[in-house]
This record gives C-alpha cells, structure tokens and sequence, in this order.
C-alpha cells in the first residue's frame, strides 16, 4: 500500500495543475503499464521469431503514445481514453485471429481493457465498453464457426482448433466472465449508492445538528448578555451608593471600614458575572486587553485586599509580599490582572482550612532592554494540595476538586462554577505568559505565574477623591431605562458637581425630544431601552441635516464593554463608553473631559 501511495504521489507532482485530478492520474498509470507491457512483449515476440505478432504488439505501443499526446495536449481523458481502448481492443482481436480465433489465449486481455473507464469515465462508459467486448467476442465466434476466419486474416494456421464445442466452450466461458464483470459493477454501484445515501442522511442530520448547535449558541451569547446587564443594573446602584457613602465624611472609621468591605465585594461579584461572559469571549476568540498605565503597589495591594475579610473569616494567615524589585508605574491592563490575582487567591482560600495563604510578587528585568521584564507571581497556601493526575485537570473548564469533609467543617463550604482556573489560564495566555502549579496533597500548593510587562513613566498627576469638586455649571441630561440608574447617576454628579443642572429621560424617544429642543453640555446614554436603543438615537441625531444640536457630546453608560460594542458606538459618535457599574472617580473624570472642552477647568484626574 506505501509503494501504491509513492507512485500515486509520484505522479501527481509531475503532473500540471490542471490535470492533477484523480481520473487523469488514473490514465497515466494505465497507458504507462501498457506501453511498458507492449514493449516488453513485443521484444519477446522477436526473440521467438514471431515478427507478425511483434509487429502488431509494437504498433500498439505507438498508437498508446499517441494516445497519450491526444489526452495531453487537449483532447482530455475522454478522447485519449477512447483511442487507447480501440487501439487495445483491435491489437488484441488481431492477434487472437491469427492465433486461434475465440480459444486463443490472447483473449483474456480482452476483458481486462474495459477497466480503465471504470476509474477514469462514467459507469455508462464502462459498462459501454463490456459490452463491446461482448460483441467482439460474439462476433469473432461466428466468423470463426463459419469458415471466415481463414479467408480474412489469410493464415490458415487460425483454423488450428475448429472444433464447434472447443469455441463454443472458449466464447461462452469468456462471454460468462463479460456478464460477471457487469453483475459485479452494478452490484457494486447499487451498494455505494445505498452507502452514499446513508451518508447523505448522516450529513443532514449533523448539518442539522450544526445549525441546532450554532442557534443554541448564539442564544446562550445573548442569554449571558441580558443576564449581565439585568444583574449590572442593581449592582450599579449598590456601587454607586457604596460610591456615596464612601465620600461622607460623618462617617466613622469602623462604617467606612464597613462600607469599604461591600464595595470590594460587590467589585467581587462584578467579577464573577464577568467571569461568564469573559469564558463566552474566550470560547469564541474575542478576549482582548485594554493596558495602561497603573500604580503597581496601588493596585496589587488593592486586589490583595479585596479577599481579605474572607480570609479574616477563615482565621487564615494572608499576607502580601512585594518585592523591592517592582517598578511603582507599569503598563498592563489592570482589570484582567486583578482577575487573575482574585481567581488564584479565591481558589487557595477555598481550599485551605488552616494555616496561611500568601501572594508574593516580584520583578525579574530584562537584562538587554531595562524597562521591560517579567512580573512574577506566586499564591502559596497550606491546604489539602492536588493530586498529581489531577494538576491538568484543573485548568479545564468547569472542573471542581471536591473539598474534604475537615475542610467542609471549617466553614469554607463554597462552591464556585468550575471556570476560575481556566479563565486565569486563557488571560495568562492572552498576555503570553505562562502559569504552572506544584503540589503536595495534605501540604498545600503553590500557584506561579509569568507575566512580560513594560515599566511605565509616572503618568500626570492624578486629582484624589477630595479634589474632584467642579464648580462650574453644566447642562446634562441622563437617559436610562432603569430609575435607580438614573437616581445614583445623578447624585454622584451633584457631589461633584454642586451647580449642575441634570435633565432624565427614561427611554429613546423621550430622550430624542429632549434633545431637540435643549442644548445640552454632555448627554450620559445607556445602549439598552425597550424602545429604542441608545445607538440609534444617536445615529439619528448626526445622520439628520436638520438637528439643531446633531453636534451634542454623548457618552455611553453600558454592561457591554467588549470591544466590537465600543468600536461600534465611537463609530456613531459617542466620545466615550464607560462600563456599569461605574465607578465615581471615573464618571466624573468623563464628564470634566466632555462637558466643559471650552474652559480651563480640570480635564484629567
């Protein structure tokens, strides 16, 4: 079977392109072993000094080659394929009527020429050809029964075996294997189209179970998209007044603590309903990063804290070590690092009872370009450890290592979806970094991942919580669907900025009529309304002539921050889309950017 593939392989190489199809190869190998079969007998035809039978197997041979020049240069398999059957099928009755007629051996040759269309032509060439060996044979058996043999071929040496039941025996036996050889093609043709039709209906079922597929997942994309927002949307109220109350300054140190600790949760369950959408990106190839520059101690320890009332809980030592080492600005994206942080320390205290879980970071520099290196972090905790047949496992979405029964009794019966780990996996990798794990089962584990960042420059100076109070007045209008949206919307804007006149509108076309007939200075828009959406209205706006204020400062306010949804809106003309739940400093920043361009007033946090 290799040396049938070699040649197979062999001769398609040296083929064009345009005759690189399966039935052109198919003539190739039969008029080569022809031409090399004619030769061969045509030069043991003269070595037994049969010259008149050499003469005719060597003809053959030339009428092969100018078979094979017809096929070549234009006349394709069908002319080619036609001439070498006739010129096959003639030198063979030629040589059986000068050695026998029907009982010459030569006969047998007879029925191995119509093979070559079963491979390179339709069934009815194929089946064309039998039958016209058929009638070959038919005939050759009356010229020889009647006497005529002799005076057409003029040897008399065709009349060696005249008996009528030696032909008889010969052209029936032949005529037998004829018929044989049609039963067996139709056969076979009847069996491939039952097995094409089985096929047929195999693939019409996984087309239908395809487009089924295809459907279900489209409709889980829009699932996890409505649920995000309808879950956002009283998340985005709890911020936001967490936001608030954060900012009073009445409040004392143990309630700011408090208030402190539900604002890192309800970021934490921001985080989890994004965990599902981000394993739908995955899966479909959309995740990407968003870097800039932060504040590294900042934001790692800011993360580090976030699970640091459930480690109190525990009764779980938790420290943070950051190592001399680290650059105080980098440019990375801090929400997907703050995820994979939050997915690997979730996990350890999931699975640690007692003892500490501990995160470490350092960073190693590169020693040809300084400011760029490797962020490496470690989350090493003393719990039950991993198996080793199970350290791959881990990283596959939604697979859970159940906790022991000690374990259980400690408090920390929590259970998560099963895609931490596999999303952390795919955010290392989208980083191109690298994550790897070592573990002692009764001893603990110890999480390690790499990362390649670049140090960044301090960027300009940043204004505080305190300092993000605008005197100025501004016009705005607010336009969402949902009350409370628009009630914490407007109250973090009027702690900020006091002397504000904010407008609502809790739908499209409510909103469309208000801005018709009033300038404002900033328009906050949510996408999502049950009547119209917050990107047609804005494509009416700068696509109508005849809009007195076409030109009017939009932001969007929207669950769906991936990047296709906020290439669209810049498109249309939003200046910017910030993500619900909002956070204040960032709200505020927007609308100091977009509402006073004119003024002087402070235009970057």
């Amino acid at each position: 079977m290799n040396i049938n593939r070699q040649i197979h392989i062999f001769i398609k190489r040296r083929l064009p392109l345009h005759l690189r199809r399966t039935r052109n190869i198919f003539f190739v190998s039969f008029t080569t072993c022809a031409l090399v079969g004619l030769l061969a007998i045509s030069a043991w035809l003269y070595w037994m000094d049969n010259t008149r039978n050499a003469n005719s197997a060597l003809l053959a041979a030339a009428m092969v080659v100018v078979s094979m020049g017809v096929w070549r240069f234009g006349g394709g398999v069908r002319w080619g394929g036609l001439l070498y059957q006739i010129t096959l099928m003639s030198v063979v009755l030629y040589n059986a009527a000068i050695t026998g007629g029907v009982t010459s051996p030569v006969m047998t040759w007879l029925a191995i020429i119509p093979l070559l269309p079963l491979f390179t032509a339709s069934r009815a060439w194929a089946l064309g050809s039998m039958g016209a060996s058929l009638i070959s044979v038919t005939v050759l058996y009356y010229v020889q029964s009647h006497g005529m043999l002799a005076s057409i071929t003029g040897d008399h040496a065709a009349l060696v075996d005249t008996s009528w039941k030696s032909m008889s025996f010969a052209a029936g036996m032949f005529s037998l294997m004829l018929l044989a050889q049609i039963v067996l093609v139709q056969t076979y043709d009847t069996a491939n189209e039952q097995h094409l039709r089985r096929l047929r209906r195999s693939n019409k079922r996984l087309e239908a179970l395809s487009t089924n597929l295809t459907r279900a997942n489209a409709h889980k994309d829009q699932f996890l998209a409505m649920v995000s927002h309808e879950m956002r949307t009283p998340l985005n109220a709890v911020m936001g007044y967490l936001g608030l109350l954060a900012t009073d300054t009445q409040l004392g140190a143990a309630t700011t603590q408090y208030v402190q600790g539900a604002r890192n949760s309800a970021a934490h369950l921001v985080t989890v309903i994004n965990d599902l959408l981000d394993f739908s990106q995955i899966q479909q190839g959309k995740l990407v990063l968003s870097p800039q520059t932060v504040h590294l101690h900042d934001m790692l320890t800011r993360t580090h804290q976030t699970l640091a009332p459930r480690a109190s809980d525990q009764g779980l030592a938790y420290p943070l070590l950051l190592d001399d080492s680290l650059p105080t600005w980098a440019n990375l994206d801090p929400h997907r690092m703050a995820q994979i942080i939050i997915n690997l320390l979730g996990n350890a205290l999931k699975f640690t009872a007692q003892g500490h879980v501990c995160l470490s970071v350092r960073f190693e520099r590169d020693a040809t370009q300084p400011k760029q290196g490797h962020l490496r972090l470690s989350v090493e905790d003393t719990g039950e450890g991993i198996a080793a047949d199970a350290l791959d496992a881990i990283f596959q979405p939604f697979v859970q290592l159940k906790a022991s029964n000690n374990h259980l009794k400690a408090g920390n019966a929590l259970n998560g979806n099963g895609l931490g780990l596999a999303i952390t996996r795919s955010l290392v990798q989208s980083h191109k970094g690298t994550i790897g794990v070592t573990s002692t089962l009764g001893m603990g584990s110890t999480f390690t991942v790499t990362l390649p960042i670049e140090e960044a420059p301090a960027p300009a100076k940043r204004h505080t919580t305190q300092d993000l109070t605008h005197a100025a007045a501004a016009n705005l209008l607010i336009v969402d669907d949902h009350l409370t949206n628009r009630l914490v919307a407007s109250a973090t804007i009027k702690r900020s900025l006091p002397n504000a006149t904010i407008d609502q509108a809790e739908n499209g076309t409510e909103a469309l009529e208000k801005m018709r007939h009033h300038r404002y200075d900033l328009v906050l828009m949510d996408l999502i309304m049950p009547d119209i959406s917050g990107a047609e209205v804005v494509r009416r706006i700068r696509n109508d002539p005849d809009h007195p204020y076409r030109d009017v400062a939009v932001i969007a306010l929207t669950a769906n921050v991936a990047e296709e949804a906020v290439n669209e809106c810049l498109a249309l003309g939003f200046l910017d889309v910030l993500p619900k739940p909002f956070e204040r400093e960032v709200l505020i920043h927007a609308v100091l950017t977009h509402a006073f361009k004119e003024e002087a007033a402070p235009s970057t946090l």
